[in-house]
């Protein structure tokens, strides 16, 4: 029962009748004895000012931030962890003596979920990454800094797969190579690539039947990661596994950072093999 004691942590984002995070974390408190509650926000940039200032005002020990909020929430923190400003993304927000800092475990958990699953070498592995919003800055950042070949990356909005290609380049290595819109070239770069990563959002719920990338563009030698985990196959990854491409989704990534965020959150140790249970449990049970 939640009490005037009890510390509040939120998911902020939109929309989030997907996420199993509220399920996760409040199901490892409960197992843990811990007099926590963790509970969804449905709030996007225009509304988060406003929701952040009122998180300050209660028993907040922190917030999750998601989809379409990464990189907005910024503007809103006191400080910022230099990995996640070096990324320009954040996800995790630690509150301590009313200080709101920033941390990134989106790109982290998703490279250490991919050399989980697989045998890449990062530094002989070319991505081609669909997406440049936050969590895509996450994860192309974090394989650049974990040495990368080479990114390609491509987004419906030209100016923001330039700004996180430069931004890579610049501050991080020379790996990232811009991939306009419009381009014909896609089917060609792909072919070229060894992991295809969806970063998106696209076939998730409310676009289920969406994709990226058309079938007939895939081929079995590629590698298909999807970021989301609900649900589990979107039609990207169940057109790559009839090809018969390796497939992930995010599953591996969303334990592996939400694991790292209740540590920060908390102030505790990371709870690693309660929360990589209680997850799979509960898409087990879907």
């Amino acid at each position: 029962m939640v009490s005037v004691h009890t510390k509040l942590l939120s998911l902020l984002g939109n929309p989030l009748g997907q996420t199993f995070a509220p399920q996760m974390f409040n199901e490892t408190f409960r197992q843990l004895g811990l007099d926590y509650f963790y509970f969804p926000i449905e709030v996007g940039n225009d509304k988060l000012g406003t929701i952040v200032e009122a998180i300050r005002c209660m028993n907040y020990a922190g917030f999750n931030v998601t989809k379409p909020n990464k990189i907005k929430i910024l503007e809103y923190l006191d400080e910022i962890d230099e990995l996640a400003l070096k990324i320009g993304s954040v996800n995790v927000v630690r509150i301590q003596d009313k200080v709101l800092k920033g941390y990134n475990t989106d790109g982290s958990g998703f490279v250490q979920s991919l050399l989980d699953e697989t045998s890449f070498d990062l530094a002989e592995t070319t991505f081609f990454v669909f997406g440049a919003g936050g969590a895509s800055r996450a994860v192309s950042s974090t394989l650049a800094f974990n040495g990368a070949r080479k990114l390609y990356i491509i987004d419906k909005f030209d100016s923001a797969s330039q700004s996180l290609v430069e931004d890579i380049n610049t501050k991080i290595r020379n790996c990232a190579v811009y991939v306009d819109s419009g381009s014909d070239a896609v089917p060609e770069l792909l072919r070229t690539s060894n992991v295809l990563i969806n970063a998106t959002g696209i076939g998730m719920y409310q676009d289920l039947e969406g994709t990226p990338v058309e079938k007939k563009h895939l081929f079995k030698d590629l590698f298909v990661c999807d970021i989301t985990y609900n649900p589990p196959k979107t039609r990207l990854l169940r057109d790559a596994e009839s090809l018969g491409c390796g497939i992930m989704n995010g599953v591996g990534m969303a334990i592996n950072q939400g694991i790292k965020g209740f540590s920060l959150m908390t102030g505790l140790p990371e709870p690693a093999e309660i929360m990589r249970k209680v997850m799979l449990g509960i898409i087990n049970a879907q």
